[in-house]
């Protein structure tokens, strides 16, 4: 039972205030890379304990399997998608990072000058190096 409310704060925190630091850190994009999540997690001060949920959210699933499918992981990219989708999104599936960042929107990420690493500064969408 503890464990249970331990995730459901976890993924909450995840979907609206690590949405933001990573949108402040890398900018606004679509998808981010799995260690562009881990950075922002680990140096937002975020716990950890639950981080696949946060990599299913705000990356591709491509990054995501090249992850975890090494790791020999069992999780599966859309059954934790599906738990964000009911629970923040209304059931939609289709959701990107882009998505949460403007549900949950706290400040104004269209201007150039707010990246922390310097990273996406050309306003490019993708999350590759």
């Amino acid at each position: 039972m503890i464990r249970h409310v331990k995730k459901y704060f976890v993924i909450r925190s995840y979907v609206r205030r690590l949405s933001h630091e990573l949108a402040g850190r890398f900018g606004l994009r679509s998808f981010y890379k799995v260690e562009h999540v881990t950075q922002a997690v680990q140096r937002g001060g975020f716990s950890a304990s639950f981080i696949a949920y946060a990599h299913a959210a705000f990356c591709d699933r491509e990054d995501f399997k090249a992850y975890y499918q090494p790791l020999g992981a069992a999780y599966s990219y859309q059954d934790l998608r599906g738990l964000i989708a009911d629970r923040y999104l209304s059931g939609r599936r289709d959701f990107d990072a882009r998505t949460i960042i403007h549900k949950f929107r706290r400040g104004d990420y269209s201007s150039g000058n707010f990246y922390e690493s310097g990273i996406g500064t050309d306003g490019s969408d993708s999350g590759g190096n």
